[in-house]
């Protein structure tokens, strides 16, 4: 009978040259001695300190003997005045602390010390860490925005550093990165429109549902408060298809000044003097249609960053079996990220109260996609949520005049 031989794939070590591990030993030797030179530092001022002030209790003390306590106080005070940043300040209060505890504890009692307690307590209730830690692994959010939802949603009021602090003592990783600079000899400028519908932008994201078709989302956006007036899924990226999604945004929210895209072909005709679907839309209702420069998504990079957050925050969670699956989990993000979710490009505003001038009251865990669980959950406090908003093509010129979804 033989016997089956199961090989076990092997991943070599990498090699590591002389020249790495001497450049090793040098950055360990460098931080090496400047923590000794800064431990050396701290020790010689702290002698001074205790120098200069055996020196001013002393001198005290001796003229005590000759001239009222009171007298003897404004004479150090005038001799040891500061001249110097470093120069400690003196007071009366500061003298006759150190003389009392010269008499308690003799001399020794002047060294400085550490005043870092010896128990460190947390202000933060374990049921905030508790929401702190769910925010973080099922919606992926960073410190800043955690800070700014809780304190929105009166749950806790902490700076997002804190938040940090709790994720590096909970053992959450967090991804630090830079940019790479460039030089390209461009002085990159972010702009901003002044009120609703005046520039509109559009783009499309591809993805895949569970068994692997290839399938687009079409989303229409808002320059002046990022409302996302559209999020549609299809199969195929035809200018038909982009048109007349296009058209039903204009019927719900009204027509823009401008519409911002790319140059792709659903957008764009290749031939000169020729118009797609998409185009003959935007020549019929007078919107002027602006495209970036070719291979230059940044002109359209509002669009590109709300791809990335529906992108991580829905499509990168969860697969979808049909398209209307896929459709109905936009349309609930849509009233989820329109009304609810704060926008840190507005001033951790909402897109709706941005594009209404009216703002929904938010209270606890309420409106949160995949917490509601705890939201019910007595533990983690009371939750509420206003209605959301619907717009209107009147909307835009008057911002009260809004339409509530029963």
């Amino acid at each position: 009978m033989s016997e089956i031989s199961t090989e076990v794939k092997k991943d070599r070590k990498k090699k590591v040259s002389k020249a790495q591990t001497i450049a090793a030993r040098r950055r360990a030797d460098r931080a090496r001695r400047e923590y000794q030179r800064r431990r050396a530092k701290q020790r010689r001022e702290a002698q001074r300190m205790f120098k200069f002030r055996v020196k001013v209790v002393r001198l005290y003390r001796q003229l005590k003997q000759q001239m009222p306590e009171k007298a003897a106080i404004e004479f150090i005070m005038a001799r040891y005045q500061p001249r110097e940043t470093w120069h400690q300040t003196l007071s009366p209060s500061t003298i006759r602390s150190w003389h009392r505890q010269v008499g308690e504890h003799h001399y020794a009692a002047l060294r400085p010390h550490s005043t870092r307690p010896k128990t460190i307590h947390y202000h933060v209730p374990e049921v905030v860490v508790a929401i702190i830690f769910t925010l973080r692994h099922q919606l992926g959010w960073g410190g800043h925005r955690i800070a700014a939802e809780l304190k929105k949603r009166h749950i806790w009021r902490l700076c997002g550093q804190t938040v940090y602090d709790i994720f590096d003592r909970l053992g959450l990783s967090v991804k630090t990165y830079a940019l790479k600079g460039k030089s390209e000899g461009i002085c990159y400028q972010r702009y901003e429109k002044k009120r609703p519908n005046q520039q509109w932008h559009i783009d499309l994201k591809q993805t895949q549902l569970g068994d692997g078709t290839t399938v687009y989302i079409a989303i229409l956006i808002d320059d002046y408060s990022r409302y996302a007036l559209a999020a549609v899924a299809g199969q195929h990226k035809t200018s038909d298809w982009v048109a007349s999604l296009t058209q039903a945004a204009f019927s719900t929210a009204g027509r823009p000044d401008e519409l911002v895209s790319d140059n792709g072909t659903e957008f764009c005709s290749v031939w000169q003097q020729s118009l797609t679907e998409f185009g003959k839309l935007l020549l019929e209702n007078d919107v002027t249609h602006r495209t970036c420069a070719p291979r230059y998504p940044q002109g359209n990079g509002k669009a590109e960053a709300f791809i990335k957050i529906l992108d991580r925050e829905l499509l990168q969670r969860r697969t979808f079996d049909t398209l209307a699956d896929l459709q109905a989990a936009l349309n609930r993000y849509l009233i989820y990220y329109n009304n609810y979710r704060l926008h840190s490009g507005l001033g951790w505003q909402t897109p709706a109260s941005r594009y209404t001038g009216c703002i929904i009251p938010v209270i606890g865990l309420a409106a949160l996609p995949g917490l509601e669980g705890m939201a019910t959950n007595p533990i983690y406090g009371p939750a509420a949520a206003g209605p959301p908003i619907s717009i209107t093509p009147s909307t835009p010129g008057n911002f009260r005049a809004i339409m509530v979804v029963n």
